[in-house]
């Protein structure tokens, strides 16, 4: 029973709290209905702010829509240039194109014009095309390329914003100048190219061959210089023969007369003569040793492939793979066709043996050709399970390898000494021949013609192996990356570059100058810039609504009857009603003058007029609290305590452009969720977001009721007395 009897009273305690701080309020109400000057002004001040924020909206409801009224000066001194056969005027063109872009105010003068416009405020800023610019911006092509450069002036005094539009009006040229010299250029080269169609059809496959012939010359460079250095040194031997062959005739002539003379001749040109076929026999014992190495060599290269996942370098060296095994069968065939020249002189049966050992390795050469060539198709056909297939290859190259070693020890051992034996016959033949020279002297004076014909060849062959190996070996590192660069490329990708060549120059210029278009997608779009200010102007008029209120209206409650029995808190809370009513009519005419006077966007307009309600009883709340509390100090506090949020809430600009103490200052601000919560209803709600709005503006409520309650009652008479204080000196109301 006891403890029901302490509920009812503590119940009937709370409602007469309730019914105390009614009758402060309700005080208040009668008194502004019942005197008219007190109700104009409190419709005044419920209807000042909300003037604010229309009016600023309003203002800034399209300043970027209107940057066609915003003059700034193009001078253009341009005289334009040739290039490929052709004169072109940048600078012109794009005056030309200018003129019918409205999007700036663009006034096209004189220099002299120019300057005194930026200096008297006629322009905002000045664009100067020099004189020089098409000749500059075509110096490209030459081998003394300059930079071209537009001056750019702008008046930062006059205005900051039109300084930044001036810029946007610069970099809208400077695209517009850019996009129409690569265009220019482009087209004209297309329609160069496109006037060789027929040359490039005709030639494809002659450029496709091109191509390869210079990816096998890069791989086998080394090779190419050790056989020009052979061939050098070959033809020095071969012209020292012919000067003693041709120093003999002399003493061949003369031969009749003086025979002792001539015999001791003839034997210094047969020693020549099996100098040269010795020569040769060590030439082929060289080539065979150079097959051995090549051979492994392949066997190497086939090693790395095993290892390697990239399609294209596996091909390429497939492709190296074939150059060798091509370049071994060119060796075997010369081999074998200066055997059997020599067979036919005199047959041997060791010769004859060496000759189909060469034509058998020649034939499981080929077979093995065209079983990497099978791989490299399997490859780029996407199948790269080779494994046994390639194990067999290199199992059979070795093979291959050890058959050489077989057919250099034959040749060694069996074929030398035959062919020694046939040098030795044709040295006979040689003296047989001297012998046929003595009584042959009418016919000496045409062989001593045909000596200094082939003397003069190969001093010419010397001298042209020479130049060629010395340019070789100077451009063989470029040569070599350059085969390299190219093996990257296959057939198809040239085919596709020779199709892109032949197409439409127009089209090709135009493509190439603006190579993607750009599509926007808007996300929580929000159509004009009104609308996008309108949190930022909406809530600080309302935060400037509850200053004008604090400014006007008293904060602390008058004597009157019935005032004796209430203490400092029902005084407080009850004038705080008055205050928080009179915010919510601030907000409520803001948000409907937003929504219904200037159109604002708005995805939820039932939203903003909630976020403008709530904006303005915890702004009231805290604006009432701290001049309450505080007195003159509280409503200097609220001004700066507006200043702060109005820089660190994020309102007009991204918070991180802000200083750092701004960032961490962010979300301890009220601003920042009352914005928070107008964008949403703006540009579209987001539910996490608006409810931690939501919730965080009421702890800004709760915070300040509490802090009232506590310290109202302390700090009531400290204030009072300071008040007092400040009145008395006779500079404040």
């Amino acid at each position: 029973m006891q403890a029901k009897r302490k509920l009812r009273k503590k119940g009937r305690g709370k409602v007469n709290n309730m019914k105390k701080l009614m009758i402060v309020f309700k005080r208040d109400l009668k008194s502004i209905f019942k005197n008219p000057v007190a109700l104009i002004i409190v419709f005044g001040i419920c209807v000042i702010p909300a003037l604010y924020a229309w009016v600023n909206i309003k203002a800034c409801w399209d300043p970027y829509g209107n940057t066609s009224t915003m003059p700034i000066a193009v001078i253009n001194n341009d005289k334009g240039a040739n290039m490929v056969g052709e004169n072109i005027n940048v600078g012109g063109e794009v005056v030309e194109e200018l003129k019918s872009n409205k999007n700036i105010g663009w006034k096209f003068v004189s220099r002299e014009d120019a300057d005194m416009g930026i200096v008297d405020g006629t322009y905002f800023a000045t664009i100067e095309i020099p004189e020089s610019f098409s000749e500059d911006l075509t110096s490209i092509v030459t081998d003394k390329s300059k930079k071209a450069q537009i001056i750019y002036k702008v008046d930062t005094k006059a205005n900051p914003v039109a300084g930044k539009i001036a810029g946007v009006a610069e970099g809208t040229l400077i695209d517009q100048i850019t996009s129409n010299f690569i265009s220019t250029v482009n087209k004209k080269a297309f329609q160069k190219v496109k006037g060789y169609k027929e040359d490039i059809n005709k030639n494809r496959d002659d450029i496709i061959k091109l191509k390869n012939s210079i990816i096998t010359a890069g791989s086998d460079m080394d090779t190419i210089v050790a056989v020009l250095e052979n061939v050098n040194a070959n033809s020095g031997n071969l012209n020292t023969y012919l000067k003693v062959v041709k120093d003999t005739m002399p003493a061949l002539t003369g031969g009749i007369a003086i025979g002792q003379t001539t015999t001791q001749n003839t034997e210094n040109l047969i020693k020549t003569t099996n100098d040269s076929l010795n020569t040769s026999f060590k030439t082929l014992k060289q080539n065979l040793t150079e097959m051995k190495i090549s051979i492994d060599k392949i066997i190497a290269i086939l090693d790395t492939i095993n290892n390697n996942e990239n399609t294209t370098e596996v091909n390429n060296q497939l492709n190296t793979v074939n150059n060798n095994i091509n370049l071994i069968n060119d060796n075997i065939n010369s081999s074998i066709q200066y055997l059997e020249a020599i067979n036919k002189v005199n047959t041997n049966e060791a010769i004859s043996q060496t000759i189909v050992s060469l034509k058998l390795l020649q034939s499981n050469l080929n077979d093995r050709a065209s079983l990497v060539t099978s791989i490299s198709n399997d490859y780029l056909n996407g199948k790269k399970d080779n494994d046994e297939v390639m194990k067999q290859l290199k199992s059979d190259l070795q093979k291959i390898s050890e058959d050489i070693t077989k057919t250099t020890n034959q040749f060694e051992n069996n074929t030398m000494p035959a062919l020694n034996e046939i040098a030795s016959y044709l040295t006979n033949a040689t003296k047989d021949a001297s012998q046929l020279l003595k009584s042959s002297n009418g016919a000496v004076e045409g062989v001593n013609t045909l000596i200094t014909s082939a003397t003069d060849g190969s001093q010419l062959t010397t001298k042209v192996s020479g130049d060629l190996l010395e340019q070789l070996k100077q451009y063989k590192d470029e040569i070599k990356y350059l085969g390299n660069q190219l093996s990257k490329i296959n057939d198809n990708d040239l085919n596709t570059i020779f199709a892109i060549l032949q197409s439409n120059p127009d089209l090709m210029g135009e493509f190439i100058s603006n190579p993607f278009n750009i599509k926007e997608v808007k996300v929580y779009s929000v159509p004009n810039y009104g609308s996008a200010m309108t949190p930022v102007y909406s809530v600080l008029a309302l935060w400037v609504g509850g200053l004008i209120l604090t400014s006007v209206l008293k904060t602390e409650a008058p004597k009157f009857k019935g005032a004796e029995n209430l203490t400092i808190r029902d005084k407080y809370f009850g004038k705080m009603l008055i205050f928080v009513t009179l915010g919510i009519i601030q907000g409520i005419i803001i948000a409907l003058g937003n929504i219904f006077l200037l159109k604002v966007y708005s995805v939820n307009p039932f939203l903003m007029v909630i976020f403008s309600i709530l904006s303005s009883i915890t702004f009231s709340i805290i604006i009432f609290t701290n001049v309450s509390l505080l007195g003159n100090v509280g409503k200097a506090i609220n001004i700066v305590f507006m200043i702060i949020q109005l820089a660190g809430c994020g309102g007009s600009y991204p918070i991180q452009l802000d200083p750092l103490i701004f960032r961490i200052l962010q979300p301890l601000f009220p601003f920042t969720y009352s914005v928070g919560g107008f964008r949403e209803a703006i540009a579209g709600p987001l539910s996490s977001s608006v409810v931690l709005d939501i919730v965080m503006l009421l702890l800004f409520c709760a915070l300040y009721i509490i802090l009232g309650f506590i310290f109202k009652p302390r700090l009531h008479s400290i204030v009072k007395v300071f008040e007092k204080k400040f009145h008395q000196s006779g500079i404040g109301e």
